[in-house]
């Protein structure tokens, strides 16, 4: 996730806005058009009026042998007067019709006109409410798979605004297990998604495989063990893909229960034990390492569910409060990379 729309969506709902208000208080080519088109259309109601009292005034002699452009000299006068109107209006609607037909708007106008209030819908609801997100990575798996399109609420942290991301209303704040999409820390452009684990002023304990907070055991029970796909460079530098075995624990944290995944550190499988001898330095696997850390005010502290396959703040830190985005709260399709079609069997709340 490492492209925001609104640098695209925001200057074209302002560009489109600008010209929209330009034209109504300047050029007035869009009302000039819409003043000729109900002109136009009146005097085809005049002339449909007039024929039809012409017609009606000719029903009342008829002995007489009436057209709508010679007059004769035995005709009744209000005969003459009906035909002269008749004459007039249709000269009246070429007129509005030619008058039409020569207006000239410009393209763009009729682009501000047509597209800046879907636009300004569109920014309204994807900045200050629901905005789509797709999952490149495998750092929240088994809670979100690779190619799994999620919403997001936008206003469970705080109503921003676009771009600048500037709050504007303090509309909540993120809670023990949500998850959270935000800009990460190192590089504000790329949007990360990782589950609260830590809020500000919370002690984290990692010991011996277990997590504690603020001194509690975070519950778990032990679930299944699954083979999970991993990454890495063998001796030549080629990307290979292994399966490994990895245990799954059932776990609750505040008003969540989810389930996280470890890379067991005994495997069977000698390809299995040859990754584990040569996992990437720098990257300890988390049953292996011993850590605390105190969460600072304005800080939180974010972890992904497949805990050794995550780039999170055991590695670069802690998300400041200015750059959360908001609540992963829905996933609403799936989709593999490559030509593959969408599904919707992964639909549902997100844990």
């Amino acid at each position: 996730m490492d492209f925001d729309f609104n640098w695209i969506l925001v200057p074209a709902t302002l560009i489109f806005f600008v010209i929209w208000l330009l034209d109504k208080l300047l050029f007035k080519q869009r009302s000039g058009l819409k003043q000729k088109k109900e002109a136009a259309l009146q005097a085809d109601k005049n002339v449909q009026q007039a024929q039809q009292g012409f017609e009606q005034l000719k029903s009342r002699y008829p002995q007489l042998l009436i057209s709508e452009t010679v007059n004769q000299a035995d005709e009744p006068a209000e005969i003459t007067q009906a035909r002269d109107r008749l004459s007039q209006v249709k000269v009246d609607a070429v007129r509005a019709h030619n008058a039409l037909n020569e207006h000239k708007t410009s393209p763009v106008i009729n682009w501000a006109y047509d597209f800046w209030p879907v636009l300004a819908v569109v920014l309204v609801v994807r900045s200050f409410f629901y905005e789509p997100f797709n999952i490149p990575s495998e750092s929240m798996n088994p809670t979100l798979e690779t190619g799994d399109f999620i919403l997001v609420n936008k206003y469970a942290f705080g109503v921003r605004l676009p771009l600048i991301n500037t709050k504007i209303i303090d509309s909540g704040e993120p809670q023990h297990g949500d998850v959270a999409v935000f800009r990460f820390p190192k590089n504000p452009s790329i949007s990360f998604i990782k589950r609260i684990i830590g809020l500000p002023g919370d002690h984290i304990v990692f010991q011996n495989g277990e997590l504690y907070v603020n001194g509690k055991i975070q519950p778990h029970q032990v679930g299944n063990e699954v083979p999970l796909p991993v990454k890495y460079r063998d001796q030549t530098g080629q990307e290979q893909t292994i399966n490994v075995q990895a245990a799954q624990w059932v776990v609750n944290l505040g008003e969540h229960r989810f389930i996280s995944q470890y890379i067991k550190t005994e495997q069977q499988d000698p390809a299995a034990q040859q990754f584990l001898k040569n996992y990437e330095a720098g990257i300890p696997l988390s049953l292996q390492q011993n850590w605390e850390v105190t969460v600072p005010q304005g800080q939180y502290f974010a972890m992904g569910d497949n805990r050794d396959q995550s780039d999170d703040s055991r590695f670069w830190g802690f998300v400041p409060e200015e750059n959360l985005t908001g609540r992963a709260m829905f996933i609403w399709m799936h989709k593999k990379p490559g030509l593959n079609l969408p599904s919707f069997e992964r639909n549902g709340r997100i844990p």
